[in-house]
């Protein structure tokens, strides 16, 4: 089987919102998928009930292997796909019915596609983004997008886009294993370097549910920790423009990323 996208879910101790999580995945009107469930040492029911997903849907494979993390569950996936590009959910979320299929129409010629977001959050939820209109935008301007809020959970985020999996390959790109949280912004940043152009996808696919006990709110908590994963992050940000040529005349608003804390958008 050769797929044209591949959905990789990290699951850990998930069993009260997988089902969920797979039913919207399952369901998308776009059905040349594969479906990778890693799941990353549960120690609920989550393994079953990923398993019985795969018994009945023949797109679903199930990969078990001990704790390590979400960097190294998304990396054991990545290690087995096929598909001709890759993307991301995460199994506490909902990704919208026609997500997969937007996504893969608007990757037509570019490298990457960033769509736009619903965040869920207590009984709200809110349509997010930077970027307003659909457009198809070179590398140069898509750096210069990026520059301004590399932070935000539209550029640093793996759900809202659809990656390439042949830049994957062929460059060696993996997800930190060692980082805490943050293993998303470096691999973004990482697959950025690589990027020659993007589609800026007005559509909502993903819902978002933030919660105060996520990695996000931690992150702005925990010094001196913090601040060592947050200098990591700040260096594979400014290698980008570093190996452009135009960090020094960018210097400013990319310093400017070390003091930003952006929560959604």
């Amino acid at each position: 089987m050769h797929p044209s996208v591949s959905i990789i879910i990290p699951v850990y101790n998930a069993q009260a919102f997988i089902n969920r999580c797979l039913q919207a995945v399952c369901g998308q009107t776009f059905s040349d998928i594969e479906v990778i469930l890693v799941n990353d040492g549960s120690r609920d029911d989550t393994l079953a009930i990923c398993e019985k997903w795969a018994q009945s849907d023949w797109r679903v494979r199930v990969i078990s292997q001990e704790n390590g993390g979400p960097g190294c569950a998304r990396n054991a996936a990545l290690n087995t796909a096929r598909g001709d590009y890759i993307q991301f959910v995460d199994a506490d979320d909902i990704v919208l019915s026609h997500a997969t299929e937007d996504l893969f129409a608007a990757a037509d010629g570019s490298d990457l596609v960033i769509a736009r977001f619903i965040l869920c959050m207590r009984n709200m939820e809110k349509e997010r983004g930077l970027v307003r209109e659909t457009t198809m935008c070179s590398r140069a301007d898509f750096l210069e997008k990026l520059m301004t809020y590399p932070g935000s959970f539209y550029y640093s985020a793996l759900w809202n886009k659809l990656y390439k999996r042949s830049i994957i390959v062929e460059n060696g790109l993996r997800f930190s294993e060692t980082l805490p949280w943050g293993e998303d912004f470096t691999f973004n940043m990482d697959y950025y370097r690589y990027v020659s152009s993007v589609h800026y996808l007005q559509k909502p696919v993903y819902k978002y549910y933030w919660t105060t006990s996520g990695q996000t709110w931690r992150t702005l908590f925990g010094l001196p920790r913090n601040i060592r994963i947050k200098w990591s992050m700040y260096q594979r940000f400014k290698r980008i423009y570093t190996c452009e040529g135009t960090y020094r005349q960018n210097r400013f608003t990319i310093d400017r990323y070390l003091f930003n804390v952006t929560l959604f958008d």
